[in-house]
């Protein structure tokens, strides 16, 4: 008969696998970045968000200057040191910022990027949505896939207390730290890569075609944003609040154990069962989303009978305690 473990070591096991679990999606997601990068943007000039973008534009704006208009995807193969060299600063705001595990796992997911995107060889010459007869891309199609991709890429990696890295690092330090809403600073950077990105793609066209193909730059690379965001925003809900009732008989013995480990305040309230006219406890307690199958564990291991409602949060006037996830 298998050895029963204690609560202690199933912690300690539990915590083990969900590492191995994390590494695991944060090498599969910075695979899913890049290719969205180097398979379905870079052949059809568009660009990727936050740092990586930024990345691009200088990489296109030293070919462009040194080479002229044939130089445009000349330094491609440095995309992976140059977005390296960008992100890493942004690590460590993470580390002494945030939460150290948080930047472990990000450093990790941008140095994953980094090589990946340094095989632009392999990655850029598969030509997914090529017409061999035409000799062209289906670029809004490159533009829905790598905007998929970037947003499945980007919510798992943040369901998983990670980032790729960069500017969402500081987007999560504004909201975390300071509570200052995060959405001016991404509409400024996605804003800037489209009109920037948009007058290299100007500069480097045709005379006679050049101010369209800066507008299909501009109208595509905004499709990407937005479909990454949309798709981001449906992976990862984590950083949304929910409100946790507790009704139970054990409620000074779960608020002990749960304000061991949490940072949340918990308001105890006693009540009457209508039907079993026993004293209850009533349990009240605001936590993030991504919380919530922590705390109803904690809660069932001391009492298997409690009745736990999980109730959505729209608002919040007051002190709440957010912090980064960590698995």
């Amino acid at each position: 008969m298998p050895k029963q473990l204690t609560k202690a070591e199933a912690q300690k096991r539990s915590k083990v696998l969900n590492s191995i679990e994390t590494a695991a999606i944060v090498v599969f997601s910075s695979f899913l970045m890049s290719v969205s990068t180097m398979t379905f943007l870079n052949p059809v000039k568009l660009y990727a968000g936050g740092v990586t973008g930024i990345a691009q534009i200088i990489l296109h704006a030293l070919g462009l200057i040194s080479k002229g208009k044939e130089g445009f995807n000349a330094f491609e193969g440095y995309l992976g040191l140059v977005n390296f060299i960008l992100i890493f600063p942004f690590n460590i705001l993470a580390w002494f910022k945030l939460s150290k595990k948080y930047a472990i796992y990000t450093t990790a997911s941008t140095i994953l990027q980094s090589i990946f995107l340094s095989l632009h060889e392999v990655f850029g010459n598969l030509k997914v949505f090529y017409d061999a007869t035409s000799g062209t891309y289906d670029v809004l199609s490159c533009a829905i896939v790598a905007g998929l991709l970037g947003g499945i890429a980007n919510g798992l990696l943040m369901r998983r207390g990670a980032t790729s890295g960069g500017i969402i690092v500081l987007c999560q330090y504004l909201n975390l730290k300071r509570g200052k809403s995060v959405g001016f600073i991404n509409l400024l950077v996605s804003g800037s890569i489209m009109f920037v990105g948009a007058l290299l793609t100007f500069l480097s066209g045709a005379e006679n075609g050049a101010l369209g193909a800066a507008l299909g730059t501009a109208l595509y690379t905004f499709i990407n944003f937005l479909i990454g965001s949309l798709t981001l925003d449906w992976i990862h809900t984590a950083y949304n609040k929910v409100k946790l009732e507790v009704i139970t008989e054990k409620g000074q013995a779960i608020v002990d154990d749960l304000m061991k480990e949490l940072p949340h305040g918990i308001t105890i309230e006693k009540g009457i069962g209508a039907y079993s006219k026993h004293e209850k406890d009533i349990l009240n307690v605001i936590i993030q989303k991504h919380e919530t199958a922590y705390y109803i564990k904690a809660v069932r291991e001391i009492d298997p009978e409690a009745f736990v409602v999980v109730v959505p949060i729209t608002n919040i006037f007051g002190k709440f305690i957010q912090k980064v996830i960590d698995m």
